[in-house]
């Protein structure tokens, strides 16, 4: 069988810039030899002294990676809202930056950390669509999906990627302009657009038309805190970062190895300090997106006060964003392993596979 010519990258501006270059050398730790895939950061928004930080970092580590600075104004990025910078959009113009010298394009956010072989990723089966991907299951086991496919135009039983890992069939990936078609998404209907204005497009442009990869190459942070069975290949720090003063208390394991990383170079202290207010801030922000959904109901009926202190809005958000119990997430992984290995068939819609009773937005959404 032919190798495949492989690039794997992530995309930066200088905020996170120290995060990607740890990406990327976590990935070149785990590949089945150094020459099997080219290794590249992609960025914008940065300095001169920034790339020669990045590169003194590589040359420490005895990384063979480069540092690709794409002309971002004459690729015109439209940012649809300041919470995501102009780099979380990069990954919709990757077909603007690289041609078709590669096969296969193995994209990972800045906030990934590999942890495993990479062999499963590099050679996944595709099943002849553009794109593998894995679902985004936090939407499914809280009932956000509902919500998510309507306001993007999918259709009732749609499964829906995370785009913060995912490999691409480069070729086919530019034959079927599946990223020039996320970008006319988001410049056609910002509207539908502007919560995760990345994600959403791919989705959209992708919907159908990607393959389930197993959960594990993108162990987010839904995982990582309410599961246990499954060890992960990346781990994903979809929200407080490791390297955050915010950061759960889970993470001082990750923050350690940032801090490791990072030390003797300029970034040494890109991982902060944690105080005891920190925690306990992380900690009441926690709780306020895990309000189950019945207490919501019963203060939005008797004691609305209670929820404008703590900055909730209940008509706009009826539901939790964390799920009831472990439970749930464990019966979600495993049918996506299932579906990733071909042991059943895809699920429509993934949300399907949770018991009955623990499927509560239903009733609640109706009623």
């Amino acid at each position: 069988m032919t190798e495949l010519r492989t690039v794997i990258l992530t995309a930066s501006d200088a905020k996170f810039l120290p995060a990607a270059c740890c990406q990327i050398m976590s990935a070149s730790q785990w590949l089945p030899d150094p020459g099997r895939a080219d290794l590249k950061v992609v960025c914008c928004d940065v300095s001169e002294h920034d790339v020669r930080t990045a590169y003194a970092f590589f040359d420490k580590h005895a990384v063979n990676a480069e540092i690709v600075e794409p002309d971002v104004d004459a690729l015109d990025v439209k940012v649809l809202q300041s919470r995501w910078p102009r780099a979380a959009y990069l990954r919709l113009y990757l077909d603007r930056v690289f041609g078709a010298q590669y096969d296969r394009l193995i994209y990972f956010d800045a906030d990934t950390r590999v942890v495993a072989p990479l062999d499963g990723l590099l050679n996944a089966d595709l099943r002849g669509l553009p794109a593998g991907a894995v679902h985004d299951y936090i939407y499914y086991v809280t009932g956000n999906i509902q919500s998510r496919r309507k306001k993007i135009g999918l259709g009732p039983t749609s499964p829906y990627l995370q785009s913060g890992v995912m490999v691409f069939d480069w070729p086919q990936t530019l034959e079927k302009d599946i990223l020039g078609a996320s970008r006319r998404l988001i410049e056609e209907q910002p509207e539908r657009f502007n919560s995760c204005p990345d994600q959403d497009a791919l989705n959209a442009a992708l919907e159908h038309r990607w393959a389930p990869l197993d959960p594990r190459w993108n162990m987010h942070e839904l995982y990582l805190m309410h599961g246990n069975r499954f060890e992960p290949f990346v781990t994903h720090f979809t929200s407080a970062k490791p390297w955050s003063r915010f950061r759960q208390d889970i993470w001082q394991e990750a923050a350690q190895w940032y801090r490791d990383q990072l030390a003797g170079t300029p970034w040494e202290g890109f991982v902060e300090d944690q105080s005891f207010k920190d925690r306990m801030v992380r900690a009441a922000k926690h709780a306020k997106l895990s309000v189950p959904l019945h207490l919501r109901s019963f203060a939005g009926r008797r004691a609305p006060a209670i929820l404008d202190m703590m900055g909730i809005s209940f008509r706009d958000e009826l539901l939790p964003w964390t799920p009831r119990g472990s439970g749930d997430v464990e019966v979600m992984v495993d049918a996506l392993m299932a579906e990733a290995e071909g042991r059943r068939p895809n699920l429509l819609p993934p949300e399907e596979v949770l018991p009955p009773a623990t499927r509560y937005w239903e009733s609640f959404a109706h009623s």
